[in-house]
């Protein structure tokens, strides 16, 4: 006669594929699975877990523990990749990194993430050692920048000054600067520029450059200082004097005042500024507003 199942080895069936469906949607959450074993009231939380994931080993599953997170290292349903299937992953993977913050953004990276949780032994092993090594060849991915790359190369050649527009962390961002080099690497090509305001090299990611037009070959960063327009209010506005370069264009109602700085170099200006705390609001232009923004919440994460 066969023997029937208890009711507790259905439960247990049923708790198992629920973890197994959180692992392979990739939101096994360490306080969601422990959710699913919360009857368990006899065990520890630890023994009653382990129990389960060892169930899973035996069906060559493996699972591993990242911070609070559970992980799926492999799964029934495993891809198989080739050398240029995973390249090509590393590219787009490389594309997610540039893109600004945003809807678009978010869903590639979902998307990259869950086609690698579902390679196989193999393909993780290729893709593994394809970034640790570093090898790739991204050579091709070149083709479509290579009027850009002209032109940058140009106007390095010339040592040219520039002004510059281009992406940064979602941003616009504006710079007068002089073109130093073009650099490479097996997957990325810059821009090196020597920013005249802040006296300091920046590399700029090739796809990430809007425009580049050449300015006035002026050496001094003086002349590139840009007219900035501030607000400042309250008793900071009484007292206030001004310095050689600014005049007050308005005043308001409340005896706020409207001042337009010139020639003022652009990191002494922001140093001075952020002094006035929340008596002086950046207005124009936004590029340095939204500088601003960041040297302050730069500050505040030192606090967190």
């Amino acid at each position: 006669m066969q023997k029937k199942f208890k009711e507790k080895y259905n439960e247990s069936c049923i708790k198992i594929f629920t973890l197994y469906k959180l692992l392979y949607e990739d939101r096994a959450n360490y306080n969601d699975v422990m959710k699913i074993f919360t009857e368990d009231e006899n065990d520890k939380e630890h023994v009653t877990l382990n129990k389960y994931l060892n169930t899973l080993k035996v069906f060559g599953i493996k699972v591993k523990k990242e911070k609070k997170k559970f992980v799926l290292l492999n799964n029934s349903f495993g891809i198989n990749f080739d050398v240029d299937d995973v390249k090509s992953v590393n590219l787009f993977e490389h594309f997610a990194k540039i893109l600004p913050n945003g809807k678009t953004k978010n869903n590639l990276e979902s998307f990259l993430q869950m086609i690698i949780s579902r390679f196989d032994d193999k393909t993780n092993e290729l893709y593994a050692t394809m970034n640790s090594t570093n090898n790739s060849d991204y050579s091709f991915y070149y083709d479509g920048l290579r009027s850009q790359i002209e032109k940058c190369e140009k106007v390095c050649q010339d040592n040219l000054n520039i002004e510059i527009k281009y992406m940064d962390k979602g941003k616009i961002e504006h710079a007068y600067a002089k073109a130093k080099q073009m650099i490479y690497d097996n997957k990325n090509a810059y821009l090196q520029i020597y920013k005249l305001q802040d006296n300091q090299l920046e590399n700029i990611l090739l796809p990430n450059i809007l425009s580049v037009e050449q300015s006035s070959n002026v050496e001094n960063p003086k002349e590139f200082a840009p007219t900035v327009t501030y607000k400042i209010k309250g008793r900071l506005a009484k007292a206030y004097n001004l310095k050689e370069s600014e005049y007050v264009s308005e005043i308001l109602e409340d005896g706020s005042k409207i001042i337009v700085n010139k020639n003022e170099p652009t990191e002494q200006l922001l140093k001075r500024l952020i002094r006035y705390n929340t008596e002086c609001i950046i207005m124009a232009p936004v590029y340095l507003k939204n500088k601003m923004m960041d040297m302050i919440n730069n500050t505040l994460k030192n606090y967190e």
